[in-house]
């Protein structure tokens, strides 16, 4: 999307004005004259409407005129988790968002906040514009914790991230013999809570790609592991790799002989259900704790 000279508007459709601050600091980095962008002061002015929050009932027909207010060819860009997905306000009483639910959007900047080099990058992306110092801003600071990234040989699908993960990033999914951890990064405030509680140290957040999407979809990162099947009903119920990170820690803590870590084992690979509906694997379970006990 190419165009001779953006100008640019920018609307509060109700956030916490995080990303609000980090527009104005991206004014800071180069002077927009340079690269031919123009911050206008009416919609009537501008061919570009920045979007931050998510919109609520009362910002909703306010956001709508203003789109209609716009000169042609009307671009939008929604600027951070807010108003991607409305971040973790979804669900709220007064919210009527995201803002592609309003009116038409054709970039995402993802973040919560995004960097201002992001923010800046992006609009250089989405307009083509061309500046001596665009390069160099999209070096990542030391110690800047960015999205989650999944480790795909170190995750082992216990669903943990998912739990806890306060704006509802990650979702999980047992399909076709499969368990798919999925991160919506559209959704992500950076809180790092997932990579925090990860067992495996499977989640890192950094920032390794660019942040920016035409379709918010794209920026989805997800890992897919095996499932194992019950030993009575052979149904697939956990990952795989699950059992074996469980029996490893067990071996770990226990200095189990052969034939307890057998039963340990064989009982890892039951389902829940298989070994509450049967009364012999509740009295095997039992055995078993009686002699993971004399052994601890």
């Amino acid at each position: 999307m190419g165009m001779v000279s953006p100008r640019l508007y920018r609307f509060d459709a109700s956030g916490c004005n995080g990303c609000d601050v980090e527009l104005v600091e991206m004014t800071t980095l180069v002077p927009l004259a340079e690269l031919g962008v123009e911050l206008v002061e009416t919609p009537t002015a501008a061919n570009v409407l920045l979007v931050t929050g998510g919109a609520n009932l009362k910002t909703k027909g306010e956001l709508e005129a203003t789109y209609r207010d716009l000169q042609e060819p009307r671009v939008v860009v929604a600027v951070g988790a807010c108003a991607a997905t409305m971040g973790i306000f979804k669900g709220g009483y007064a919210m009527t968002g995201p803002i592609d639910a309003i009116i038409p959007v054709h970039w995402y900047i993802l973040g919560c906040p995004p960097r201002p080099q992001a923010i800046l990058n992006a609009l250089a992306e989405a307009f083509q514009l061309q500046g001596d110092k665009l390069g160099a801003l999209l070096e990542t600071p030391p110690g800047f914790r960015g999205d989650p990234h999944v480790d795909q040989n170190k995750c082992m699908g216990c669903g943990a991230c998912a739990h806890m993960c306060p704006a509802e990033a990650i979702e999980i999914l047992d399909q076709d013999g499969q368990r798919v951890i999925r991160f919506k990064r559209q959704d992500c405030i950076f809180c790092a809570t997932c990579q925090d509680v990860c067992p495996s140290q499977a989640v890192e957040l950094a920032q390794r790609e660019k942040s920016w999407f035409s379709d918010k979809e794209a920026s989805r990162s997800e890992a897919r592991l095996p499932l194992a099947n019950c030993l009575v009903c052979g149904a697939a119920y956990v990952p795989a790799e699950q059992v074996t990170w469980a029996l490893r820690k067990l071996d770990g803590a226990l200095r189990m002989d052969e034939a307890v870590r057998a039963r340990v084992g064989r009982s890892a690979c039951i389902c829940p259900t298989c070994r509450r509906s049967s009364l012999e694997e509740i009295r095997e379970a039992k055995r078993i704790l009686a002699a993971l006990a004399k052994e601890a």
